[in-house]
């Protein structure tokens, strides 16, 4: 019953929420101040309840106020309820937009927020987002010469510094006067022995970026501390992207602008390539790099890339049907031919289509994992994506260093992504609306 009551409570507290938003950002448009400060008190003392709230039907009482309070507010600045009511639409399709990109949001969250943590931090339970560490003594030295870490004792609660850990597995420590790390030894530097079970470490939000240097330091020294594999990466990115760009709007130009026999059969070839899984083409593919000497090389993970792709071509081909003949028309008057025409006059109106063909062909390339896994064998010649499978097997233990070295190999991927997003979403949403 209480089970069926949460799930009532939290579908109520889900339809509730869109209104009090809605009257907030009406409220703002409106600029009517007293309906903004009631609409953002509500939404507040809401928010507050719906997450403190321990009994179902608390959440559910809230949820029906705020609904009801919401709804008054939103009529008393807007024209008519029709108008309130696509408000409410906006502001729920927004807050549904938001959540969702939170949940998508978390795995990265994670791997930035695990990659900042000390060792002693990854297996807590429940697991700290913030990255904290162990508070270290400004005055007093460990038995190897280093800081002395704090904590404290959980029967009274004294500070104390971890001097020396001891064979029976016991802690030494000094009880310290004062707080924090100036805190100065108790008279006479009383000593005592402590359980680990009996201490609780002293910590503070400090991030230990030191993971990222020491993921570089534990690559081998030809790597050139990971120069090596950013340099294949790039490369074979760059010339996968420079193929995958002229090879498809050539072959995309010539099945839309061109006339010559047999023009659709060929194109109903083209498409029906897209429905052979790679699987079934990928030995002979081996076979044929193999017989060309290239196993080993970089050669078979960029040279398809110049031979065009059938979804590509697709997405430029509609492009290029829905430019105005007119143009194609004038460029001939002008004297120009059909490689002119497609060089001067097409490419620079299918730049959207290209930019989102450039997009995805980098995260192709970027995050190619098994093509390196075939037919790379030398460790000089493998990019990221191979190599940090490698670093894995090496240092799957410590998870500090392998979430660094995860993030070091896709921040230029958000970074690019971040940048062109526009350009790639432009090009996607127009597939078919060439030249607009």
């Amino acid at each position: 019953m209480i089970a069926l009551l949460w799930v009532v409570a939290i579908l109520a507290a889900l339809v509730a929420a869109p209104f009090l938003v809605a009257a907030l950002v009406a409220a703002v448009r409106a600029r009517s101040g007293p309906v903004v400060a009631l609409s953002a008190a509500g939404l507040a003392v809401f928010l507050g309840v719906a997450f403190g709230v321990p009994h179902p039907l608390g959440l559910l009482a809230a949820a029906v106020a705020a609904g009801l309070g919401g709804r008054h507010l939103l009529r008393s600045v807007t024209r008519n309820w029709q108008h309130g009511s696509e408000s409410v639409k906006l502001s729920a399709a927004h807050l549904t937009l938001i959540a969702g990109s939170f949940v998508f949001l978390i795995p990265f969250a994670w791997l930035i927020s695990t990659s900042l943590k000390p060792d002693d931090e990854m297996a807590v339970f429940p697991p700290r987002w913030i990255p904290t560490q162990q508070v270290e003594s400004a005055t007093i030295k460990n038995a190897e010469g280093l800081p002395a870490k704090l904590s404290r004792t959980k029967d009274g609660g004294a500070l104390v510094a971890e001097v020396a850990d001891l064979p029976t597995g016991e802690i030494e420590v000094v009880r310290l006067n004062g707080e924090g790390a100036q805190a100065v030894p108790a008279g006479g530097e009383q000593r005592a022995t402590f359980a680990r079970g009996d201490l609780e470490k002293v910590r503070r939000p400090d991030p230990r970026w030191e993971n990222y240097s020491e993921a570089l330091a534990f690559l081998p020294p030809e790597t050139r501390f990971g120069a090596v594999f950013l340099g294949n990466t790039l490369f074979l990115t760059a010339m996968t992207v420079i193929g995958t760009l002229l090879s498809s709007s050539v072959v995309a130009f010539a099945f839309a602008r061109l006339n010559w026999p047999g023009k659709n059969v060929w194109f109903a070839i083209l498409l029906a390539t897209m429905m052979v899984p790679g699987a079934v083409t990928m030995m002979p593919q081996f076979l044929i790099f193999r017989s060309l000497g290239w196993i080993d090389t970089l050669q078979p993970l960029w040279v398809p890339a110049f031979f065009g792709s059938a979804f590509n071509i697709f997405l430029l081909r509609q492009f290029f049907m829905t430019i105005p003949n007119e143009l194609e028309d004038a460029a001939k008057i002008d004297g120009c031919g059909p490689v002119a025409i497609y060089w001067r006059i097409m490419l620079p109106l299918v730049k959207p289509a290209l930019a989102a063909i450039a997009i995805m062909g980098t995260l192709g390339a970027w995050n190619n994992f098994q093509g390196p896994l075939i037919y790379l064998s030398s460790p000089e010649k493998m990019p990221l994506a191979y190599a940090l499978q490698l670093y894995q097997t090496q240092h799957g233990g410590e998870p500090g260093l392998m979430m660094a070295a995860s993030t070091l190999v896709i921040l230029p991927i958000i970074v690019l992504f971040f940048f062109t997003q526009r350009y790639f979403i432009e090009g996607v949403s127009l597939t078919g609306l060439g030249g607009r």
